[in-house]
């Protein structure tokens, strides 16, 4: 027999962190960040449920926890290293690796109309915006999430084939971490946390 065991941990809900000062925001929103992306391009192992119950915030130790594995899946090597080339194509808003890389995931199948191609290409530069400058990116203000959410009508009516399955819990956390950093007000440098995780996958 097995025996599952749990640690509990003190804190409050992250979103109650609203009155603290900028750059104690900042730093949980970056944390918040960073594992999010090293659940993905690194450990491949994901907590895919990311409302803010999930992430407590210890105001005495200042240390931010996420709880409730229930709903954690685990990405295959190759599907990870494919999105951290869309991620990073996106990033640099480079149209030829974006389409390319699309096409070869099964994003796309090369034959979508130019509105497709088009919705597809700029969502993914929406997606990729914290990531294009090392200069802080202000979450709040960027409205990135709506942003994102308009092209929602043009893949409904012109998509010639579903996404890889992996892709629906995948940017449901990744969402749910941007929302976060808009809740919280977070004005964060991402580029150097792509960085990090394209160095790491040289390996």
């Amino acid at each position: 027999d097995r025996i599952l065991v749990t640690e509990y941990v003190r804190g409050g809900t992250v979103d109650r962190v609203m009155d603290m000062d900028q750059d104690e925001r900042n730093r949980i929103g970056r944390a918040v960040m960073r594992l999010t992306m090293l659940e993905l391009f690194v450990w491949r192992f994901m907590q895919t449920d990311p409302n803010w119950g999930n992430f407590l915030y210890d105001v005495r130790t200042r240390t931010t926890y996420l709880i409730d594995f229930g709903a954690a899946r685990e990405y295959d090597e190759d599907f990870v290293r494919g999105y951290l080339n869309i991620v990073v194509a996106n990033a640099n808003r480079d149209e030829k690796a974006l389409i390319d890389e699309s096409i070869r995931m099964g994003f796309l199948t090369g034959d979508e109309s130019n509105v497709m191609m088009e919705a597809h290409k700029m969502s993914g530069f929406c997606l990729g915006e914290p990531f294009q400058s090392y200069e802080p990116y202000d979450f709040k203000s960027s409205r990135i999430t709506s942003r994102i959410s308009e092209h929602g009508a043009v893949f409904l009516k012109h998509r010639l084939t579903p996404p890889p399955e992996e892709v629906y819990t995948l940017h449901r956390k990744l969402a749910g971490a941007y929302n976060l950093c808009i809740k919280i007000g977070a004005k964060i440098s991402c580029r150097d946390l792509l960085d990090e995780m394209v160095e790491y996958n040289k390996t």
